[in-house]
């Protein structure tokens, strides 16, 4: 199938799918415009809508109307599947509401263009220190089990 016809079928922006940009913000808009195709293919063959001459389409060739499988698996997959969890990231990524924080705040340090490798190393820096939080808070919560407790019975001395 022609990846032209295949773009218009899904309703592809194509200025995303064919953007050459490296930045962070591009990337994540591209991993959403690919997902959302991806979803919009499979509600069309659900309802049984899909063209006839175009039966053969796969997944994968819908994400690389978007960008390489290399860079979907390698980049892509790795920076965005649970960014959800992250709403500070999600915020400055989409760059919208009042409640975006500033490069220097979000990041540590501020630069013209971010890209997935910066992203990777906050996601790692981000888990990194989830981890040590919990351990610090189990470590509580089995210190506090180990206190002693002190009893309601009284003891009764022999004078």
């Amino acid at each position: 199938m022609p990846r032209a016809e295949l773009k218009d079928i899904l309703e592809v922006d194509d200025a995303i799918a064919t953007s050459h940009s490296k930045s962070i913000r591009i990337a994540y808009e591209k991993y959403n415009a690919c997902n959302a195709a991806v979803r919009f293919y499979d509600t069309v063959v659900a309802e049984g809508r899909w063209p006839k001459q175009y039966q053969g389409v796969t997944v994968t060739e819908i994400r690389q109307l978007f960008i390489s499988k290399t860079v979907w698996h390698s980049l892509y997959v790795p920076c965005f599947q649970d960014i959800t969890k992250y709403d500070d990231m999600v915020a400055w990524l989409e760059a919208t509401g009042d409640d975006v924080p500033d490069n220097e705040t979000l990041w540590g340090f501020d630069k013209p263009t971010y890209l997935c490798s910066d992203l990777k190393g906050w996601l790692e820096a981000r888990k990194k220190k989830e981890k040590k939080e919990q351990a610090t808070a189990k470590k509580g919560q089995a210190s506090a089990k180990k206190v002693p407790q002190k009893s309601n019975v009284k003891s009764h001395k022999k004078k």
